[in-house]
């Protein structure tokens, strides 16, 4: 039954990214420009605002805590999107929370 649930997951993540239909913004993220090919960052994001949010996120990454540190890396993004390095951190803590596009599309950008 492991196997299945965590097939459930999967697929329950690309249904909420919509991933699986047409490429429309799923609800509750939005992506910042057609430049980034699609990556879409949480709208809820609390830290969206937060001073230092990539060094946070660094922090947040060396824990294991991967859900924040997503979210403080998409925030250092959205604050300086021409920020290479976040880019690469952002795709590695997504493929490191098996989170392969969005891992994919981080890294490319």
């Amino acid at each position: 039954t492991e196997f299945w649930d965590k097939m459930q997951a999967e697929w329950e993540e690309m249904a909420r990214r919509n991933w699986i239909s047409e490429n429309q913004e799923a609800p509750g993220q939005v992506t910042i420009s057609t430049i980034e090919k699609g990556y879409y960052f949480h709208t809820e994001n609390p830290f969206k605002d937060w001073p230092g949010a990539f060094e946070e996120g660094l922090k947040k990454m060396k824990e294991g805590d991967l859900p924040v540190t997503i979210l403080y890396l998409e925030a250092a993004i959205l604050q300086e999107p021409n920020d290479a390095e976040a880019w690469q951190f952002l795709g590695t803590a997504q493929a490191e929370n098996e989170n392969e596009q969005a891992a994919i599309v981080a890294l490319q950008r």
